[in-house]
């Protein structure tokens, strides 16, 4: 009976693929050093070198993000909140009963909207990866396990034929 949602990041990019843009890229940038160094502008290849560690860190940084996971677990109980990063796993839980799933649209059509979920003063922003509409389905299918899971057992029963 529990419901799970799992929400990530999408990635097109793999960790080979990645891997072979930057080697292409490195490979480009030597030769246009080694073009202007042949050529007298030899003070080129430290710049060339730290453009070509500013992207290795960016492209690195972007993979950090897309290894985000958020998993929503609704039962009878309670709301689990898991936030799964490389070095800061997360998790927070409230009573299914008292949680609200609260989804604030900014008066500015061009701003992104929030997704909150929480009680009593204790709330937690999820989804900030997706986009409005994936936001507003997903608040949409929250809601509805809630309403499920908050249903008596007996109104579940399915009656017994003889």
């Amino acid at each position: 009976m529990p419901r799970e949602f799992v929400i990530q990041p999408n990635c097109s990019l793999t960790t080979d693929s990645k891997n072979s843009f930057l080697w292409i890229i490195g490979l480009i940038m030597l030769a246009i050093t080694l073009l202007l160094a042949s050529r007298g502008l030899w003070l080129v290849a430290p710049f060339m070198g730290v453009d070509l560690l500013l992207l290795i860190y960016a492209f690195n940084r972007v993979g950090q993000q897309c290894r985000i996971t958020e998993r929503v677990i609704v039962d009878r109980h309670s709301l689990t909140v898991l936030h799964e990063e490389k070095r800061h796993p997360r998790s927070w839980s409230f009573p299914v009963h008292w949680v609200r799933v609260d989804l604030r649209q900014d008066p500015h059509p061009w701003y992104q909207s929030s997704l909150l979920i929480g009680t009593h003063g204790n709330w937690i922003r999820l989804a900030d990866f997706l986009d409005n509409e994936e936001r507003a389905s997903l608040a949409k299918a929250i809601r509805e396990a809630i309403m499920e899971a908050r249903q008596p057992e007996w109104l579940n029963l399915e009656p017994k034929c003889r």
